[in-house]
């Protein structure tokens, strides 16, 4: 019950607003963690610990193809915060749809965390751009 009343997710449990100094998103996402926080909807701030990878200026979060409680989020309010290494940045999430997109978020998401990118979510899944506002 005690984490319930905390602000920052833990583990698989989600949290709420972040905290940290706010920056300028970089103009290449190189060393991307491997988990990174994201918060969704600024209204009643809902946040997560996710995988998260960088492919050149452009920042990128997946998830399964049916979307979860925070993919509902962002269908209504496209902005969102990224926190990394203690420093937070605006983004605006955008729904990847084009074929060529995903195909070069998959195979990062295969070099980096060893799955296979043509089953299950990273080929099927939900796949999301953070973009500069």
């Amino acid at each position: 019950m005690a984490a319930a009343g905390c602000s920052e997710p833990l583990v698989t449990i989600p949290g709420g607003e972040l905290a940290g100094a706010d920056r300028q998103p970089p103009d290449v996402w190189g060393d991307v963690p491997d988990t990174i926080q994201l918060e969704t909807r600024p209204a009643d701030p809902y946040s997560i610990n996710i995988w998260g990878v960088g492919i050149g200026s452009e920042l990128y979060v997946a998830t399964s193809g049916d979307g979860t409680t925070w993919t509902s989020f962002i269908e209504n309010d496209r902005n969102v915060r990224v926190r990394i290494d203690g420093g937070l940045y605006r983004l605006q999430a955008a729904l990847v749809e084009n074929d060529g997109e995903r195909g070069r978020v998959a195979l990062a998401y295969s070099d980096k965390y060893e799955v296979d990118p043509h089953e299950g979510w990273v080929s099927e899944g939900m796949i999301f751009r953070l973009e500069r506002p």
